[in-house]
């Protein structure tokens, strides 16, 4: 842009040089000709003066030459090449902290250059990449720039198509995914591989990982292969695992695992649940509680203190496959003896979910919501009759909240929670709870008229009339 302005700007002066020449001709023409040059170099000058404000404007552009997404070309390396440079990087310790260097980004650019130009090989490259897998073979790639997050995989999170992949295997699976997608004629050979590792892979990261690249390459045909991987790392899990003198199973200290090699239980069970698979209800159940141990201090000494814990992945399962009809099973479980508090509030958090719906859900609420009027009425001790009070009213306006929250809740759900809360009125006198009720009452109805609920959060304070959180709600918006 500023070559074309300075040609413009150019063409400026040489048409005001050739004006001057010209008017300094012989009287007689000089005249004529100076009337027609002034008349022609002041339209060229204006129309030059133009296009180089145009210049100008664009000067500070970035032009869009295509939009379309292009495939570089293949690397003059063979795929056994590339493979024998993958799976010997220098990574290093992953926890150095002053690995943030120009070299190792320069690492990082040729790790996702070299799967690149992998991937770009198509059909080339598979049969290396299925005899490197076959081996069962992995390196733990990583970076110590913020620039890039594979430490997310840490956490659990797994990502369909990352920049730069947690480790060498799912690097290939990813890969094998982009030659599947690119070409129809090497989908099937690469849904080959895939369930191939599948079937012997021990990760449940890895399970996880694969169960996004079959649903991508074939979305919905092979649901039955990553469930039965899924099935089977998790029967697997529970038959390694130690167990405690009552049949319990005895957590795990896994920080010393690779995470790549951590069971992540939890993936494994979100996985049976978004796919509503009720055939692991049986082993879900018996899995529901585990017991583990912790170091407490009791008269100046350290000592193992054993307890029982509940395990929330598989209570997401339950809950999220069978929704009400869970709550006999996890009644069954709240009145397990010396479950501890800890672990029934869990539950009554889940049953909250269920009142009015459920009969093992309010029969459970219940038991709570009897504690709190009972402190709201206990006048015996006039030192902790606020105290009292006080604890009596957090635990009724939690589960009041709880009977109004929601979006779009089926009518015939907002109607078994009104008769709920018409039972409860019975039971207290209070009109501070009282008045919290109606409050409740009146959520409960706008929630039945469409044209209001779509105005409603979902969020719900029994605290509060439902006019003033309307108008939180519109000024929040």
């Amino acid at each position: 842009m500023k070559i074309i302005a300075a040609i413009l700007a150019t063409a400026i002066v040489s048409a005001a040089i050739t004006f001057v020449a010209i008017s300094t001709d012989s009287k007689g023409e000089v005249e004529r000709k100076i009337e027609v040059k002034e008349d022609s170099s002041g339209q060229q000058i204006a129309e030059l003066e133009k296009k180089l404000r145009v210049a100008e404007a664009e000067a500070g552009k970035v032009q869009i030459v295509r939009e379309e997404i292009v495939v570089a070309g293949s690397s003059t390396e063979s795929p056994e090449a590339i493979l024998d440079y993958l799976s010997k990087l220098p990574m290093g310790d992953r926890n150095d902290r002053g690995g943030d260097t120009d070299e190792h980004r320069v690492l990082i650019r040729q790790v996702i250059r070299q799967f690149e130009e992998l991937t770009s090989m198509g059909s080339d490259a598979l049969p290396a990449i299925d005899r490197f897998l076959d081996q069962g073979l992995d390196l733990v790639l990583w970076e110590n720039t913020s620039q890039i997050t594979t430490r997310n995989w840490e956490r659990g999170e797994v990502f369909l198509d990352p920049i730069f992949p947690p480790s060498l295997r799912i690097g290939l699976f990813n890969s094998v995914r982009h030659i599947g997608k690119r070409s129809g004629a090497d989908l099937q050979e690469c849904e080959r591989i895939i369930l191939k590792v599948l079937g012997t892979t021990g990760r449940s990261l890895e399970v996880s990982y694969l169960a996004l690249v079959l649903d991508d390459l074939s979305k919905d045909q092979h649901t039955d292969a990553y469930l039965q991987a899924a099935h089977e790392l998790l029967i697997d899990f529970y038959d390694k695992r130690p167990k405690s003198a009552n049949g319990l199973l005895m957590s795990l200290d896994e920080r010393e695992v690779s995470y790549l090699d951590r069971q992540n239980k939890w993936l494994l069970w979100n996985m049976l649940r978004n796919k509503k698979d009720a055939t692991f209800m049986d082993q879900a159940k018996k899995e529901l509680l585990y017991e583990y141990n912790r170091t407490e201090k009791k008269d100046g000494q350290e000592i193992e203190v054993g307890y029982t814990g509940i395990d929330r992945s598989v209570l997401s399962y339950l809950t999220g496959v069978l929704g009400k009809d869970a709550m006999p099973i996890i009644r069954d479980i709240y009145e397990t003896p010396d479950l501890g508090d800890r672990n029934r509030s869990t539950l009554r958090q889940v049953a909250a979910n269920y009142m009015g719906v459920s009969e093992d859900a309010s029969i459970m609420v219940n038991s709570r919501m009897n504690e709190g009027f009972a402190l709201l009425a206990s006048l015996d001790d006039k030192k902790k009759e606020k105290e009292n009070r006080d604890r009596g009213l957090r635990t009724v306006s939690y589960y009041l909240g709880k009977l109004g929250e929601g979006k779009n809740v089926a009518p015939e759900t907002l109607m078994a929670r009104q008769n709920y809360l018409s039972s409860l009125r019975s039971q207290t006198q209070d009109k501070e709870v009282l008045n919290w009720m109606d409050n409740t009452q009146k959520q409960l109805q706008a929630m039945g008229d469409p044209e209001r609920a779509k105005k409603m959060d979902g969020r719900f304070d029994a605290r509060r009339k439902v006019d003033d959180q309307r108008r939180d709600n519109n000024r929040r918006r």
